[in-house]
């Protein structure tokens, strides 16, 4: 067996938006060799409380908050689940725009 690790520091953010709970972990160009979706303005988002939903995003780009899309890739289609695809996109739309912010370059 043969196991590769890479250890960095990260900040991990943690976002409520009008009720929709998620966690935000930056997927670093380092890292890259991991996963193919790193580098700049790639986030794993995870739903808190909502077991699978997990997906790595784009928050750069405007189509990761496209809600079809959205819907697809988190499952939000099962029954079950708190959050509808509209109330996602609006709250990573939110979330996005926070992100520019901390950036300091507002579009």
């Amino acid at each position: 067996m043969s196991i590769e690790k890479q250890v960095t520091h990260l900040a991990v953010r943690f976002y409520r938006v009008d009720g929709v709970e998620m966690v935000l972990v930056p997927l670093l160009a380092e890292s890259a060799h991991f996963t193919l979706s790193a580098g700049d303005g790639y986030f794993l988002v995870s739903l808190v409380g909502e077991p699978g939903t997990a997906y790595p995003l784009n928050l750069r780009s405007p189509g990761s908050l496209d809600e079809p899309y959205l819907e697809k890739k988190f499952h939000l289609d099962r029954r079950g689940y708190a959050y509808s695809p509209a109330e996602l996109a609006a709250a990573l739309g939110q979330v996005a725009e926070d992100l520019r912010a901390e950036e300091g370059r507002i579009d």
